[in-house]
């Protein structure tokens, strides 16, 4: 597996239904969004990305607007504990369901949480080094399988090299991609609402305004 991604969903509906008809990408609406969220920076428009590659660099943030649904990624959701991002990402008016995403295969790591009316239901942070980092609020039903052993990686390693965790934090995070929006980085494209690769988001340039004084 290989994948990295740090965004956030909002929406009030059902994510799924949504990315199964292909939405257009409404662009005035992903830039005003854009200028909201960085109103103190100054956005440049790059070329379009697509939904596969959720990644932005840290002077990027990648946007979309498909109706009921809006998805941003941004390095302010990469951090270990997902139920600490910053508020000024927690507003009701983008949706009444929040879902963070979070994972890097490099480190074998994966994090979501999600928000309902403004409060957060479940929050986890998993990865071999450090176990599990956060874990908040009741497990999800996909989860459940995960954590009862069902998907156990014991048999693929020595006893004295027992994996420390119950599950595989990228298989748990395919699942959860899968349950909430449809979709995967890897996984089964046969199981998928949409091809990721077939969605375009539009991509920003992020960059401080520079402030002049003239004495």
């Amino acid at each position: 597996m290989g994948a990295k991604a740090w965004f956030a969903a909002y929406f009030d509906g059902d994510p799924k239904v949504i990315l199964s008809k292909k939405p257009e990408l409404d662009r005035s609406a992903s830039v005003a969004l854009a200028e909201k969220m960085f109103a103190e920076h100054t956005i440049q428009e790059k070329e379009d990305g697509s939904l596969d590659l959720l990644n932005p660099e840290k002077s990027e943030a990648f946007i979309g607007v498909y109706g009921d649904l809006k998805i941003i990624a941004h390095e302010d959701f990469s951090g270990d504990l997902p139920s600490q991002v910053d508020q000024r990402w927690l507003t009701p008016d983008f949706g009444s369901t929040i879902y963070i995403h979070a994972t890097h295969s490099v480190v074998d790591w994966f994090a979501f949480a999600l928000w309902k009316d403004g409060q957060l239901t479940r929050s986890t942070s998993v990865s071999p080094d450090g176990g599990v980092h956060e874990d908040i609020g009741e497990k999800l039903p996909f989860e459940l399988p995960y954590w009862d052993g069902a998907f156990s990686l014991e048999d693929e390693f020595e006893e004295d090299e027992a994996y420390p965790l119950p599950f595989h934090p990228l298989e748990l995070s395919e699942a959860a991609l899968l349950t909430t929006l449809g979709f995967q980085f890897e996984g089964h494209p046969d199981d998928w609402v949409c091809d990721p690769m077939e969605i375009p988001i539009m991509k920003f340039q992020i960059s401080k305004k520079a402030w002049w004084k003239f004495w």
